[in-house]
């Protein structure tokens, strides 16, 4: 099945994390996170600048920001 989901300003690296679709909106400040059951996003988390790449490790999902060298931590399951 294919489907068309929109989600914030320049979307890239996106992770599959706990059956869902963690994608970084480098533009926005934001990941979303996308249901593939739905096609929809479930939620939009608001992030520091420049969000770029996604990973999951240690029961966490970790996001790295371009610019500021930060890195966020969030559980899958929120």
């Amino acid at each position: 099945m294919r489907a068309t989901v929109r989600v914030g300003a320049n979307p890239l690296a996106s992770a599959a994390v706990a059956g869902e679709l963690w994608v970084p909106n480098i533009d926005a400040n934001t990941v979303s996170v996308i249901d593939p059951a739905t096609n929809s996003v479930r939620r939009t988390i608001e992030v520091g600048k420049s969000p770029i790449a996604v990973a999951e490790a240690a029961g966490a999902v970790w996001v790295s920001s371009e610019e500021d060298g930060d890195l966020w931590r969030f559980s899958p399951s929120d």
